[in-house]
């Protein structure tokens, strides 16, 4: 019986979650089904982790430019720089609606596929970014159409009218959790029926080989602590520097180790300094190896305002490091309160209290090691997930 033949599109292979994401799941699958992965900009980090076995189909020159930064669009020439420069400038003032369209209506169209899944969702409409979900719809025949949500559709800031409506055009929807099938579905409810929950998958030998390719060797005098986080709004870093401001007014030895970069990074040094913070609170900026950094610290801590599934949260706990977490819409899935660590509040205060008990509670937190260091992980019920997703059976 021949493979089903799955066509996977997405935007780029640069640094992200999503990517990670899915280089993670084509590992997983490549031997089921016959894959083609189309993507729009083909540079990035991740491409190098791709199966050699897995065909790859790189967009036109015009569709690329959705894929890339105005910078990285300087490398196909000024004419594509000048009309990238033009739809971002576009974007900001109206909407991304007319150039994805346009752009997406200049690559030719993709043919007989078993089942094609766009796994990008779409941006905030003044975001120059995005373009899978249209690009599924309107220049791929498939038997079957699928899209992914790596988001709080509620909150990351993309739910408008017309978004949801581009969603209806699908068969299916994938969430990468059940919180954030059941917001998706609050903001769509007559897809309901449509919606489904697959796991992200994880390379979970790779991250052990990593951190154990010289791994950082932390102060023994200073509860350790590590996030590694795209430097922006949502991420609650500020607020994070504000608790540990506090901590160390308390004499608590602590040092915050936070690997990542972002649009934030200015703002974050320059509160750093004012509040004299440098010995407590070390920025590494993106590393190639995250993993070196986490696996001999105290805990893990996402301070975030709001999150989907974030990767970092699996990576840490197959590291065997405690997890501190903000209540975010997966949380609870995600951290078993009392064995993974501590699900805090969404705020400051709260915060604050589930550090603190590091130095109040100390044992809680090696039991919480202990049980995570205990653990099997695996991709089982990623796959499971994914496969029920592109059967032909509904619900």
């Amino acid at each position: 019986m021949p493979k089903k033949k799955v066509l996977i599109v997405n935007n780029n292979l640069a640094t992200g979650g999503v990517q990670r994401s899915l280089v993670n799941l084509i590992d997983q699958i490549k031997d089921k089904y016959d894959i083609t992965l189309f993507v729009f900009n083909n540079s990035g980090d991740y491409a190098k982790f791709l199966p050699i076995n897995i065909k790859v189909i790189e967009a036109s020159a015009f569709l690329k430019l959705i894929g890339m930064s105005q910078s990285q669009s300087k490398k196909l020439g000024f004419m594509y720089y000048s009309i990238r420069a033009v739809f971002a400038v576009y974007t900001k003032i109206f909407s991304n609606h007319v150039p994805i369209s346009m752009l997406v209506s200049s690559q030719d169209k993709l043919l007989g596929y078993d089942v094609a899944i766009s796994f990008l969702h779409n941006a905030d409409e003044k975001v120059f970014y995005g373009g899978c979900n249209e690009f599924v719809l309107s220049r791929v025949d498939a038997k079957q159409k699928i899209t992914f949500a790596h988001c709080d559709f509620l909150n990351y800031g993309g739910n408008t009218a017309r978004n949801r409506e581009v969603y209806k055009h699908f068969d299916k929807v994938a969430t990468v959790s059940e919180g954030c099938r059941q917001n998706f579905v609050k903001a769509v409810p007559e897809l309901k029926d449509k919606t489904y929950c697959v796991y992200n998958c994880h390379n979970y030998s790779e991250y052990i080989y990593k951190a154990n390719i010289n791994p950082i060797e932390f102060p023994k005098d200073s509860l350790n602590i590590v996030t590694v986080a795209r430097l922006s709004l949502e991420k609650g870093i500020l607020r994070g520097i504000d608790v540990i401001k506090r901590l160390v007014k308390e004499n608590h030895k602590i040092r915050w180790h936070i690997v990542g970069d972002g649009s934030q990074k200015s703002e974050i040094e320059k509160e750093i300094q004012s509040n004299n913070l440098a010995e407590y609170i070390i920025l590494y900026g993106n590393q190639e190896n995250p993993y070196r950094y986490v696996k001999n610290a105290d805990l893990f801590l996402l301070p975030s305002f709001h999150e989907a599934a974030p990767m970092v949260i699996d990576e840490a706990k197959c590291l065997g490091v405690p997890i501190i977490t903000t209540n975010t819409t997966s949380a609870m899935e995600m951290v078993k309160e009392g064995l993974d660590g501590i699900v805090c509040g969404n705020n400051e205060e709260e915060i604050y209290k589930a550090i603190k008990r590091a130095f109040d509670e100390p044992s809680f937190f090696e039991k919480c090691r202990d049980y995570l260091s205990s653990q099997k992980y695996s991709n089982e019920t990623a796959i499971k997930q994914f496969n029920k997703l592109i059967s032909n059976k509904e619900k």
